[in-house]
């Protein structure tokens, strides 16, 4: 396991430019808030949202501390890191109030289809992010987060069992923490902007000058 005496590996060095854009973005996230009286729907989408960026950041600070030697738990927060950013948009954007409330009494959603239905609402009318993450990953993901043969396969390819991620797949699980991280925190401009318009505009125009890693010239 890699140790601060020893030198960073590429994958780390990879990790700490990713880790430079969840924390500016992290920084504008605690600008915002939410005034005080507000039903439970946005209380409980903002705190959906905050778990999303937590695994988020979770994600790149396993393979920046340890890099590939647990990037097996990192692959595992991949479900949900994005389960939770799925569901704060759905409670946002689409949720009555008797949904929220079974939802936090009852620990349950309605069996909706979810990414369509925060998909008929601006702005993911037109970037359909979730149905097309649904088409292309889940299953994947959910093969690493439940222990699956996603995983089991990860963790034999080597001549030893342990993770033996291709480097590249690790690089492309950093850039998507590093995109749902910005992405919670348009979502939550969206919601604290109703409220203050002003901040949420200068927010908004601060993350967006936040160029994520994956875009910059290398």
């Amino acid at each position: 396991m890699n140790s601060p005496s020893n030198p960073p590996t590429p994958i780390q060095d990879y990790a700490k430019r990713t880790a430079g854009t969840l924390n500016a973005a992290g920084v504008l996230a605690n600008r915002l808030s939410l005034p005080a009286g507000l039903p439970d729907k946005y209380i409980v989408a903002w705190t959906l949202l905050r778990v999303s960026f937590d695994h988020a950041a979770s994600i790149n600070s396993l393979l920046y501390h340890h890099g590939i030697e647990l990037s097996g738990s990192a692959f595992a927060l991949l479900r949900p890191m994005n389960e939770a950013l799925k569901r704060g948009a759905w409670i946002a954007l689409c949720a009555t109030d008797d949904q929220v409330q079974t939802f936090v009494t009852k620990d349950k959603l309605p069996k909706v289809n979810l990414a369509e239905q925060i998909e008929q609402v601006p702005p993911f009318d037109e970037f359909p992010l979730f149905s097309k993450q649904h088409a292309n990953a889940w299953d994947k993901f959910h093969s690493f987060t439940h222990a699956g043969s996603q995983m089991v396969g990860a963790y034999t390819q080597g001549e030893s069992v342990g993770p033996a991620f291709p480097p590249e797949l690790i690089i492309e699980v950093l850039n998507h923490a590093e995109a749902i991280a910005m992405m919670v925190v348009q979502i939550m401009v969206m919601i604290a902007g109703d409220f203050d318009p002003d901040l949420g505009h200068a927010v908004l125009g601060e993350l967006n000058e936040i160029v994520p890693v994956a875009k910059r010239p290398q």
